[in-house]
Formats: C-alpha cells, structure tokens, sequence
C-alpha cells in the first residue's frame, strides 16, 4: 500500500463545499457525498486559480458532451447512471478547474460478462465517457478508456466477445464525434495494476457497513452512491458473488487535483470503492491508486493528489482493522 508520510499528509486542511451530482435511472442507489477528509489539501498547494471560467470555455466541451448523451439514450438496452460536471461543482465550491465533465453509463449484460471473467474489472464499470478542455490549447476533446487497457489491467483474454461488444459500445456512445476530437491514453497498462486491495477480516455484510461508516463519520457528509453489481446480474439469471461498488466524493479537493489534470475526471474522480468477495470467501476493499493512475495518463501526482491518497489509505484501512 503506498502512503504519504503522516507529517505531510496532517499539516492544515480546508474544508469543502456541497457536492451536486446530477444522476440518471437505473439500478442504481445515489445519493451525493461530502467528506471531511477529502477536503484536506496542504496549505503549500496554494489556493489555485480563482478566477470563474468565462461560460463561453465551456460551450465546445459541453457539446461533445451532450452528443455522447444523446447517444446513449437512444440505445433503449443501456441504463443512464449519472453525470459529474467536476468543474462547475469545483468552482461552486470554491476550486477553479477546466471544464471536465463525465458520463456514466451501464451495458448490464457486458458489465456482468466482464465481472464473471475478474470482479475487479467493476472499477472500471458501469462505462465512462469524459469531454474536458484539453490544456493548454483550449481544445475540447473526449476521451475513454479502450479494451486493450481493460484487457491489459485485469489480465482478460486478448480475442473475446465481450472486447468486440466493449468496443462497439464505446463506438455507438461516440457517434458523431469528429475523430480529432476523441483522444486516448498511452500506454494501455498499469504497473501492478494500480490497486490498492486490503483484506477484511469481517464479512461481507459487515465489511460493507463498515465503509459505509467510516464515509458518513467525515465532516459534511451528505449522500453516496452504489452500483450492486450481484443484482445485477441476478436480473439477467446469472449468479455473482456480492460484488458492490461505492462511488464518492467532494469536488473542491477534487478540482484542485485536476487544475493542471483534467482527465483525472474520467477514473480517478469521483472516488470508487468496490467491496467484494472472492471464490475462496474471502473479502475485499479495493480502489484505485490515484498516483498509479496520474503516472499513467503522464499528468503527475501534485500534492492535493496526494493527500487525497493518503487519506484514502488511512482512514479505509483503520475502518477495516479489528
């Protein structure tokens, strides 16, 4: 597990504002999350650019975006889930980011598929789609993450069904999108596939309201989201082992992660805890490691990145020790 060391990581915080997540239907439970931890940023990061970002920077990034939407709903088989504006929330909590907006949507028997194969692969699910100001040109573009990292992450087979049906619905979501306008992210791996795991020594159950605790017991929490991807697939007549993911956080650390880092929206932010567990019945914490991902888009890992890393480590690990 990598950490910060605690002098650094504890010098003084700020807090956060509310957080507004706009959510869609499906099976889904949402509900919108402030912690008090995740508004600690050093005071050596600074207070950032504070200037408001004029209307106009967002007409480009937010057309691109309404596109993949409409896309999307036009397929009657796939589930809206939600979407994060994470710089007009940033802003409205007082971190002025780029325009970086996610959308989050589900291909049910895909994601079941993918989860039967390694229920890891549910930190990359339900499906994301980002549309961001590219800096320092100005350029909108959007951006995903392809099969072949998917593939690469979780070790799934080179040549399957499910990588054509990945492929082809990341294709249907980006119709209409000029080409020079989609982007992608070199090389498709991860070292060591940027997990952090830690083993429960409770059940599943209890592992699971224990997250959820230690989440409501921060300064301003109010809401979070989760995906149960166990139900999901029941629905379709197909057994998993519980496999549920959280989906949490708060947009002024957030944003000020992603100042110089937009597409850190895509899968860095918001925060997605999966509790799971496996064959042998053993449970699971597991969540990305923010720096893993930073190195791997080449943004680097600034300092508000980092207390946000360590403070994820701590406090979930303290929550799951007996």
């Amino acid at each position: 597990m990598k950490v910060l060391e605690q002098a650094t990581a504890e010098k003084t915080l700020v807090q956060d504002k509310n957080w507004l997540i706009e959510c869609g239907s499906g099976r889904v439970r949402r509900r919108l999350l402030f912690t008090g931890f995740f508004a600690g940023l050093l005071l050596a990061s600074g207070c950032g650019n504070d200037q408001p970002i004029a209307p106009e920077r967002y007409l480009q990034s937010d057309s691109l975006f309404e596109q993949v939407k409409s896309n999307v709903a036009a397929n009657s088989a796939w589930r809206g889930i939600g979407e994060i504006d994470h710089s007009r929330l940033g802003q409205q909590a007082g971190s002025v980011m780029p325009p970086s907006r996610v959308l989050i949507f589900s291909v049910p028997s895909l994601e079941v598929g993918l989860i039967e194969q390694n229920p890891l692969t549910a930190l990359d699910l339900p499906l994301r789609v980002l549309a961001y100001e590219e800096t320092p040109d100005g350029v909108s573009k959007v951006i995903y993450n392809d099969y072949a990292y998917i593939q690469s992450r979780y070790n799934l087979p080179e040549q399957s069904k499910l990588g054509a049906v990945y492929e082809q619905s990341i294709a249907e979501a980006l119709q209409g999108i000029p080409e020079d306008q989609i982007g992608s992210f070199h090389p498709s791996d991860l070292e060591e596939g940027g997990i952090t795991t830690i083993n429960s020594p409770f059940d599943f159950a209890e592992t699971l309201q224990r997250i959820n605790d230690a989440i409501a017991s921060q300064d301003d929490t109010v809401d979070f989201g989760v995906v149960d991807f166990q139900e999901q697939a029941e629905e379709q007549g197909i057994e998993l082992l519980p496999n549920t993911l959280i989906l949490f956080g708060a947009p002024a650390p957030g944003a000020k992660a992603m100042t110089e880092a937009p597409t850190l929206g895509l899968d860095a932010f918001c925060q997605k805890f999966l509790v799971w567990q496996d064959s042998s019945g053993n449970v699971k914490l597991s969540f990305n490691d923010l720096l893993a991902l930073a190195e791997r888009q080449g943004v680097g890992a600034s300092i508000p990145l980092r207390v946000i890393s360590y403070r994820l480590n701590k406090v979930f690990s303290e929550a799951l020790a007996k």
